[in-house]
């Protein structure tokens, strides 16, 4: 997918051509690329933003006396994702430049995660492991929101406590 999305047009016919040039010319290897920092990104990202949004929730439940409001609710998990993209917004970073490299045969750019990092850090400052953020979070912050959202409510019609 992320080849598919960074590739030049016409570089790939499809979902299925994709597959076909990078079996043929990386291997099998070359599906798996980005695979360390992806495993590595999930705790962090899901660690700071279960913990982000239950601490934020618990003071709702206090302020409210009960079931916050809707808009309360995907507010919090809204800034518990940003939270969480914060954290772990390097680590995507350098898995979409692991995928991304090697297109057609190319030349690799970097050895491994590390080599992302300091490459990135050298040629565009700290800042720059966090380039391309602003997107990210414009896409997923609404996405985690409304899955709060929809998660706490989904508790409360199954009869779980909002304390919980």
């Amino acid at each position: 997918r992320t080849r598919l999305g960074v590739a030049p047009a016409g570089t790939y016919a499809g979902i299925f051509d994709c597959a076909s040039q990078i079996a043929r010319k990386e291997g099998f290897s070359g599906f798996y690329r980005g695979i360390v920092p992806s495993m590595f990104g999930i705790l962090p990202y899901a660690g700071t933003d279960i913990a982000v949004f239950e601490a934020l929730k618990k003071e709702l439940v206090a302020h409210y006396g009960g079931e916050p409001p809707g808009w309360a609710v995907m507010g919090t998990g809204m800034f518990a994702s940003v939270c969480a993209q914060l954290v772990s917004y390097p680590l995507a970073l350098a898995r979409t430049r692991l995928q991304a490299q090697g297109m057609g045969g190319e030349a690799n750019k970097y050895s491994g995660m590390v080599d992302v990092f300091a490459q990135t850090v050298k040629r565009e400052g700290v800042l720059g492991v966090y380039k391309g953020i602003l997107p990210n979070l414009l896409k997923l912050t609404p996405a985690a929101g409304i899955s709060w959202f929809v998660f706490e409510k989904t508790k409360i019609m199954m009869g779980i406590s909002i304390h919980s």
